[in-house]
């Protein structure tokens, strides 16, 4: 099983950002991910990225929202964290906004990582302890480390 401390690292993760709408939160999280040197092609990540968010909206509800894609922008699968600074809407299904959105981006032939990867972080993210966890962490090394250390247990 594909485990999250081998896509997720402490410098793909942080809290307080402002975003104004799904776009901007979007874009936070793949600048995560470019600065890392994870998505040498940013801009080709984002489109995307918004581009399978227009297919089918991945807000979770309770919180959360889970945009992701496969594409030739990026060599190896990642994730990246954030929690925003102000809730917004990924149309979840109860139609509750977001202020914990992870992005998940993998290559085009990297399907069964990407679907465990995401099936994992929706099982972590169910758990209301978790998530409460998770919006009390002061910083984005203690946010990774909560996710990484959970995927461990």
């Amino acid at each position: 099983m594909p485990a999250l401390r081998n896509a997720l690292a402490p410098d793909r993760a942080a809290v307080g950002v402002k975003a104004a709408d799904k776009r901007e939160a979007i874009a936070a999280l793949v600048d995560l991910l470019a600065a890392a040197g994870k998505a040498p092609d940013r801009d080709a990540l984002l489109a995307a990225v918004l581009e399978r968010e227009a297919l089918a909206p991945t807000g979770l509800g309770d919180d959360c929202a889970i945009p992701h894609a496969q594409t030739d922008a990026v060599s190896e699968t990642s994730v990246a964290v954030v929690r925003l600074a102000e809730p917004v809407g990924f149309d979840a299904p109860d139609g509750s906004p977001a202020r914990l959105v992870f992005l998940l981006a993998g290559p085009k032939d990297s399907a069964a990582v990407h679907l465990r990867l995401l099936s994992k972080l929706a099982r972590l993210l169910s758990d209301p302890e978790f998530r409460r966890a998770l919006l009390e962490a002061p910083d984005g090394a203690a946010l990774a480390g909560l996710i990484i250390g959970a995927d461990q247990a």
